[in-house]
Formats: structure tokens, sequence, C-alpha cells
């Protein structure tokens, strides 16, 4: 016996712009925090106490809500299969925009607990950046304590600071930490 054989599946006009919104979410909402705050709330986080676990988690949870937004009317197992795995692909490509954009400045928002930890500088460095004009800047700074070893790292650094650390090569550079309301410990003063 022959199967049926289904039709084109309809959806709405507004169906491939939905699919989109698990990417386009997380630049909506750090576009929004860069125009209501600014720069007020710290955003360097330390390395070794990123946002990927938290902005992955964030990333699935707006997929899955978008998803049931779209799917919520739909009766065709096709069309709610493809918006499922569009969704999931497009919370995907948001996951670093959740971790690097939009979850550092909600850490950043609320700190507590601020300590100084001393390292040493190994090295400055200066990256070209990306089809631009102009270098980022770099300090390679190593713990001197071994219970602070997790903070050992690249650490950003302004073209001043470049520019002085390069010449001097301080024999100890102070790190101000303290710990966000997300758990990232973030990076409040260095000298």
């Amino acid at each position: 016996m022959d199967k049926p054989r289904l039709g084109r599946p309809v959806v709405t006009a507004s169906f491939f712009g939905k699919i989109l919104l698990p990417f386009a979410i997380p630049f909506l909402v750090t576009f929004a925090l860069m125009v209501l705050v600014g720069d007020r709330w710290p955003r360097d986080i330390a390395p070794g106490s990123g946002l990927k676990l938290a902005g992955f988690l964030a990333a699935m949870a707006a997929a899955v809500m978008v998803w049931r937004l779209i799917v919520r009317n739909e009766t065709d197992r096709r069309v709610r299969m493809f918006a499922g795995v569009v969704c999931l692909v497009t919370g995907l490509m948001g996951w670093p925009v959740w971790s690097f954009g939009v979850l550092p400045s909600i850490n950043g928002s609320v700190l507590s607990g601020e300590n100084v930890i001393r390292t040493t500088l190994q090295r400055t460095e200066a990256t070209p950046i990306s089809k631009q004009r102009g270098h980022h800047h770099w300090a390679w700074l190593k713990s001197e304590s071994e219970t602070d070893v997790a903070f050992s790292g690249r650490y950003f650094i302004s073209e001043e600071l470049y520019n002085a650390w390069s010449v001097t090569a301080p024999p100890s550079v102070e790190l101000t930490i303290a710990k966000g309301i997300l758990g990232a410990n973030v990076i409040t003063g260095m000298r």
C-alpha cells in the first residue's frame, strides 16, 4: 500500500525571521546594556573564571523559548523538526555573544570580596586587530602564589599601560580582583 504524499508545509511569513531570534537576542541585549549602562560595570573577567557554561545554558534556554514560541500552534511535524534544528544551530551561534557580551556585563553589576593578587610580568604583546588598523595590547602575568595560580595568563591592557610596561618592565604587578554576581572573577584594577 502506498503512503499518501504530504504536501509542502505552509508557514507564516514571519517564520524564518523568528527562527533566527536565538542568534539575534544576545546581540540585542548586549546593545541594550551598552546603551543603558555604558562602561559603568566592569567586564574584564580574569582568566580561568569564564562564563562559557552559563553562556551555553543561556543560549540553549533562548533557543528552546523561541522554538516553543514558533511551534505552539504548529501541527506539522516537519515544520516543528525544522524549527527545532534551526533554533538549535542559531542558539549555538549566539553562545559566544552570551558568554563574552551579555553575561560579563551582568556579572560585573554587583561585586563583592575584593582582594589583591601579586603577579610577575612575563612579557607584553601587541596583536593586530582583524581587518582594522591598530593593535590589541596584552600582558602575560604569572601569579606569585601557588594558591592563586588560576589567575596566571594573558590580560588585555590599555595602550598606555602597554607602552609604560614595555619600557619599564615592572618586576611585579598587583591585580585587584572581585567576585561578580554570576561567580566569575572580575579585574577591577591593575598597577
